[in-house]
């Protein structure tokens, strides 16, 4: 399985492509990079070979991609009393790289894209919108 992955027309280098099986699927987990071109090959997640491709099924798609970062920022911080009753809610956040994507492609379950693999092969590009809200989702 390889494609391009373009926002906004412009092809994105570095984001991640994960294949997640529909329920009830012969599909197995798959994930890709892209290149510098915004090119992706996925890897079916139990092969050691990479590029190796996904399995034939029907797929839903999540794409991440984050502004490139020298050092890693995630970090937790926390207003909790430590007691067993503390809103956990607001107890903790967490916060990390930012998204150069909206947040509903990140899920495949919220991303609205899908991908089915055929024996043989299969090219999928993806054009992704830097103002959508998620599948189903009012504009």
């Amino acid at each position: 399985v390889t494609g391009t992955i373009k926002l906004d027309g412009k092809t994105i280098p570095n984001a991640t492509v994960n294949l997640s099986p529909v329920a009830g699927g012969t599909g197995k987990s798959a994930v890709g990079i892209t290149n510098a071109d915004g090119v992706y090959t996925v890897t079916d997640a139990t092969s050691k070979n990479i590029g190796s491709g996904a399995v034939v099924g029907d797929y839903k798609v999540g794409i991440l991609w984050y502004k490139p970062s020298a050092n890693d920022s995630s970090r937790s911080s926390g207003s909790g009393d430590g007691s067993m009753n503390a809103d956990k809610a607001t107890a903790t956040k967490s916060t990390g790289p930012e998204s150069l994507l909206p947040a509903a492609y990140q899920n495949p379950e919220t991303s609205g894209l899908l991908l089915t693999v055929k024996p043989g092969g299969t090219t999928q590009d993806f054009e992704l919108d830097s103002k959508f809200k998620g599948a189903g989702a009012k504009k």
